[in-house]
């Protein structure tokens, strides 16, 4: 199935959805948190690994959205950006570290997808992926899957919010499911496959014979 039918050659579509958004840390979240300045030796003890989840190491956000850092204490990361959370660390990190530079990023977040397409855990390091960066990175919709019913279903607070859109026209653009957040679920409907009736219509013809050929025989004799 073609996606976005109907769009004309050469034009420009407007007002979409933004991309300008960044997620905010919550609990559970696993960070990468690395440290550089110019004093090597008394950053080392800053990036050494911290807690493990699964093969990954980083810094766990608990249940009271508190990241424990070395020297600080406990940080209150929930709710903050990753710029805002580098910002804080390059601050309070001042009295320890000469010009500390600080990275962030996530680790374990994802999205899943399923159905008519290759299933499967995509991670979700950055803080945009859009529908068609995931469907791509799974080796899109085949021929298996509907493209013009896919579904979207995202966590929100202790609900779940369900969204279908259509990759057949330009309508998905402006969705504000385009850009999947962390824990999306994203569903390609499978198309249904059409009953095949050969075999058992010719069960039938070839009962329907039988039956026919042995009264006939029964007749003449």
């Amino acid at each position: 199935m073609a996606y976005f039918q109907g769009i004309p050659n050469d034009t420009t579509l407007t007002n979409l959805v933004s991309k300008d958004f960044e997620p905010k840390i919550q609990k559970g979240d696993l960070l990468s948190i690395t440290i550089a300045s110019l004093s090597p030796e008394n950053t080392a003890i800053y990036n050494a690994p911290q807690n493990a989840q699964g093969p990954a190491t980083g810094y766990l956000v608990d249940e009271n959205g508190n990241i424990p850092f070395v020297k600080l204490g406990a940080i209150h990361a929930e709710g903050m950006t990753r710029k805002e959370l580098k910002s804080k660390l390059e601050k309070d990190l001042t009295p320890y570290l000469a010009q500390a530079v600080v990275a962030v990023g996530f680790l374990n977040r994802h999205v899943t997808l399923m159905g008519g397409v290759s299933p499967q855990v995509l991670p979700m390091p950055g803080d945009n992926m859009t529908l068609l960066d995931a469907l791509a990175a799974s080796g899109d919709i085949s021929e298996k899957g509907r493209a013009d019913n896919v579904l979207v279903i995202r966590e929100k607070g202790n609900s779940k919010e369900f969204k279908r859109l259509n990759l057949t026209d330009e309508s998905v653009f402006y969705s504000p499911y385009f850009y999947l957040k962390p824990n999306d679920i994203v569903y390609v409907e499978p198309v249904k496959k059409k009953q095949d009736n050969t075999l058992r219509i010719i069960s039938y013809i070839t009962s329907g014979l039988s039956i026919a050929i042995f009264i006939i025989d029964r007749i003449l004799k």
